[in-house]
């Protein structure tokens, strides 16, 4: 009995060891065939000594590829036009540049007419014709009617002072304008006709500039009532003077002055 027993423990022992035997060899066998399976790593390419710029991001080997399996891909971007009628949206507008944004006065390019202007009609030539008539009628019959009259003399004075505007008025009408320089330094009858008796007012408007310095200028209004006598004739002198030193002294200490001043003498005369 005894003997039996051990025979079959034995036998059993021998069995364990077998099947552990083959258990293990075949753990070997799937392994040593899985490393055959694999792809030995790829050594990474050496990178040139002097490179123009640094790679963002090095690709990956293709053995770590294999080991940590595919890299998962982003997902499409959803078609705005899917599904929508009124197709994609319409870029939003560049914001002009306030160097190339026009003038609110700038004009449209069809605001005005096309082609040249049409010449006046010769109705309105015949107008002014008409107008220059009744002006010289109007003065003709002044002369006749009245018999006073009034004479405008005009002197300047100042060196160093330019007259760049010159306005003599009468009655708030403008009788004798110079847009450019003004120069009477003699006596100049500026205005000399049969006007109504009784009270006229003369006035003069002047602008200057200093010829030592053009920055230094002054502006003058002055007005003048006067007395036309029946059948007579007023001869009124009106001398400019300008004797400033602004210019030349406030330049040199901080301290000059204007002094512009207007003279009008009246005298009655046989016409």
């Amino acid at each position: 009995m005894r003997l039996v027993l051990r025979s079959g423990w034995v036998l059993m022992t021998r069995s364990k060891r077998f099947v552990c035997s083959a258990l293990i060899v075949l753990t070997l066998g799937v392994e040593a065939q899985a490393q055959t399976t694999k792809k030995p790593n790829a050594q990474p390419a050496k990178k040139p000594a002097a490179t123009s710029a640094p790679e963002s991001a090095a690709a990956p080997a293709p053995g770590d590829a294999g080991e940590a399996g595919e890299a998962e891909t982003p997902p499409a971007a959803a078609d705005p036009t899917s599904g929508d009628d009124l197709g994609p949206p319409p870029p939003p507008a560049k914001a002009q540049d306030e160097k190339t944004r026009p003038s609110p006065l700038t004009p449209e390019p069809n605001e005005f007419p096309k082609g040249n202007l049409k010449p006046p009609p010769a109705e309105y030539d015949q107008l002014l014709s008409d107008i220059a008539a009744l002006r010289s009628r109007v003065a003709a019959l002044t002369t006749t009617l009245f018999k006073s009259k009034l004479r405008i003399i005009v002197e300047t004075e100042g060196d160093d002072a330019r007259i760049t505007s010159f306005v003599v008025t009468l009655d708030d009408g403008v009788v004798f304008s110079v847009p450019d320089r003004f120069v009477a330094e003699d006596e100049k009858i500026v205005y000399e006709h049969a006007v109504a008796p009784g009270h006229h007012v003369i006035g003069v408007e002047i602008e200057r500039e200093d010829a030592r310095g053009q920055q230094y200028k002054t502006w003058q209004t002055s007005r003048f009532s006067v007395l036309v006598p029946d059948s007579q004739l007023l001869e009124t002198h009106m001398v400019v003077a300008d004797d400033s030193d602004m210019a030349e002294d406030f330049a040199e200490d901080e301290d000059g002055e204007y002094d512009v001043r207007v003279r009008l003498r009246a005298r009655v005369t046989e016409p």
